[in-house]
Order: structure tokens, then C-alpha cells, then sequence
């Protein structure tokens, strides 16, 4: 999940305009094909701007049930062109993608509290981020982590749909305002504040001051070849010389790593741990909650958590759970301070 750039006012008169929420399915893609009512429609983006089964037109809108390249979605679709590659924006009601967020996020067999919890979170992330793009924005989150995970929104299972109905409505709030309600798959054995996760200014968001959650420390240990980090500095214009080997220099209070020393063939260079992982992926090193050390022509990650910490943690919302806590229990441990308030 992205760091949001600011805290917006939370009005009673936006959020209930909120019923509805537009993701950012599909971007990139020169062609694609959307079956809806019936019919399959080709859709292919230029330097001349977008075609509909061979016509030019502004953009393409389809009503559910509908398909994009295979992909079931419910609600409406809008599809245009921008700097001649195709984006998709699927429509949908806000507790309907609420559902699908927490179907995609944890599993269903998962307790019901934590689910319920993730259902809060993820209304008050979607509102606050449909709040910061304002009314003009054709979409307001995209589908990924870099938001919130969205897929399978038509075939939701039913403890996901439970989850949203049973929390309808409900948002965390700071004062009058939705807060960032961030969260991570599990973080390791201690959650991590905004301030240090997203440089934010301090007291910027005070209910995310990190707290130490009962999730069970999940380890990994991740082999990335120096050459490949080489290449992946190389290929960001970061540095060119040879990469000979990390060197944690600076930590968190929470232990995550902050600075790191690259060591190259031209001596050392200073990186942010945060750019060194997004530089070789997300998913490729699972948190900054590392050591690293040289084996071979190997950089040797072992660590510990999936994600950056902040927030919710899903593991440790499922150990509350499993110990008898409710979901305003997870939330109120995770966002120490945020009020749940009810939109609608």
C-alpha cells in the first residue's frame, strides 16, 4: 500500500457519496477484449487515441456482469486511452469492493473478527484515498499492493461478504478524518511507525506509532545474486560500479534497516534500504526486517515480517482473533486513538 500524501477532512456529506469506488483494473496494454452483454468488443489504444471494434471513439463504457480479457467484474467498466496504452476503471459498489479487498487480502477460513477488521481497514483506506483524488479523478485506487489487492469481485466468498456487511459503513477516524488506515501481511514481531516507514512529518499520524503485535514472527531467508543487484542499481542510474556486498548501517526503532553501505569496486556508497527494495521488488525481499551478509557472489538476506509494517498487521489481527479479541479490539491495538465511526 502507497503512502498517501496527506490527511484529508473527513465530511459526513463526502462519505456518504462514497457508496461508489472506481479501480484502476488494467494499465498499459495497447488491446484488450471486454465481453458484456453479450458480445465481445476489441478495444486497441494508438498514437491516434482509442478504437472500439475498429471505430474511433473518447473512451468505451460497458455495464455488468462483464469480462476483460477473461477477467470477471461486476459493476461498469470504463476503458480510454492515455499516451497510447489502454487504462481500465471498473466501477463498483464501495461494500462490494470492500468484500473483494478482504477476499483477496486473507484467507476466508481465516476467524471472522479478523476479517471484520480488515473490512474497516480497507473502507477507511478506499474512502480516504477516493477523498485525497476528489471528484473529478476517474480513479481513485488502482488493484495492486501498491493500494489494496482487488481481484475475484465477482465470485467474493461468503465470509468475505459477511465481513463487509457485518462493518457497513464503519471507517477509522482521526478528529474529523478518515485516517491511513495502512497494513501489512504480517510484520514480523513489531509493527513499524508511518514516520519511519514513509518519512512522514513527526505527529503526522500519531494513531501509527508502531506497537508490538502477536503475530508469529514469520522468517525467510532470500539469495540475491550481487551481479543482479548490480544490475538492478545500474538499470536506476543509482551506481555503476560492481556491487561487492550490503552492509546494514542504520535501523528503526522497530529494527527494520534504514541505511545500508553498498560496497562496489569504487568504494562505498550510501542507499536507503527502502529504494533497495523496491528496486529489486516487493515480493523478491519480502520487508526491511533484515540482516544481510556476503556468501560467495551472493547477498544473504534473513528476516523476518512480509510488507512495511505499518498498521494492521494480518497475522497478528489473526492471533488476537484466535485469543477471543473482536475486531474493534484489533483495530483499537493497531490504530491506537482512531475513532470507528459509521458513514451510512
Amino acid at each position: 500500500m502507497r503512502a498517501a500524501a496527506a490527511l484529508l477532512v473527513f465530511c459526513a456529506g463526502a462519505a456518504a457519496r462514497s457508496e461508489q469506488i472506481r479501480i484502476e483494473v488494467a494499465r498499459g496494454k495497447r488491446s484488450a477484449r471486454v465481453e458484456a452483454g453479450g458480445r465481445t468488443h476489441a478495444l486497441a489504444a494508438g498514437g491516434a487515441g482509442l478504437t472500439l471494434d475498429g471505430k474511433p471513439v473518447a473512451s468505451a463504457q460497458f455495464a455488468g456482469p462483464l469480462r476483460l480479457d477473461g477477467r470477471e467484474l461486476p459493476g461498469r467498466l470504463e476503458v480510454f486511452s492515455d499516451r497510447g496504452a489502454l487504462v481500465a476503471v471498473n466501477s463498483v459498489d464501495l461494500e462490494q469492493y470492500v468484500a473483494a479487498v478482504v477476499a483477496s487480502e486473507v484467507p476466508p477460513g481465516w476467524p471472522a473478527e479478523a476479517l471484520r477488521a480488515q473490512a474497516v481497514a480497507a473502507r477507511t483506506f478506499a474512502v480516504a484515498q477516493k477523498i485525497a483524488q476528489g471528484p473529478a479523478a476517474r480513479a481513485h485506487l488502482g488493484a495492486s499492493i501498491l493500494d489494496q489487492v482487488y481481484r475475484n469481485a465477482a465470485r467474493t466468498p461468503r465470509p468475505a461478504l459477511e465481513a463487509a456487511r457485518a462493518t457497513a459503513g464503519e471507517v477509522l477516524t482521526w478528529g474529523a478524518a478518515p485516517i491511513a488506515a495502512y497494513f501489512s501481511a504480517s510484520c514480523g514481531g513489531r509493527s513499524e511507525s508511518a514516520e519511519a516507514a514513509f518519512h512522514l512529518d513527526p505527529g503526522a499520524a500519531p494513531y501509527l506509532r508502531g506497537s508490538e503485535p502477536d503475530d508469529d514472527e514469520r522468517g525467510w531467508t532470500v539469495r540475491i545474486p550481487l551481479a543482479e543487484i548490480t544490475a538492478a542499481l545500474r538499470k536506476a542510474r543509482r551506481m555503476h560500479a560492481e556491487v561487492r556486498g550490503l552492509v546494514v548501517e542504520s535501523r528503526t526503532a522497530s529494527g527494520r534497516a534504514l541505511g545500508l553501505a553498498v560496497e562496489t569496486t569504487a568504494g562505498r556508497r550510501p542507499l536507503l534500504a527502502v529504494e533497495l527494495r523496491q528496486l529489486l521488488g516487493y515480493s523478491r525481499l519480502p520487508s526491511l526486517l533484515f540482516d544481510v551478509s556476503p556468501e560467495g557472489g551472493v547477498a544473504v538476506f534473513r528476516g523476518r515480517g512480509s510488507g512495511h509494517g505499518v498498521g494492521l498487521c494480518q497475522w497478528g489481527a489473526r492471533a488476537r482473533a484466535l485469543a477471543g479479541g473482536t475486531y474493534r479490539d484489533i483495530l483499537a491495538h493497531y490504530y491506537p486513538g482512531a475513532e470507528i465511526r459509521r458513514m451510512y
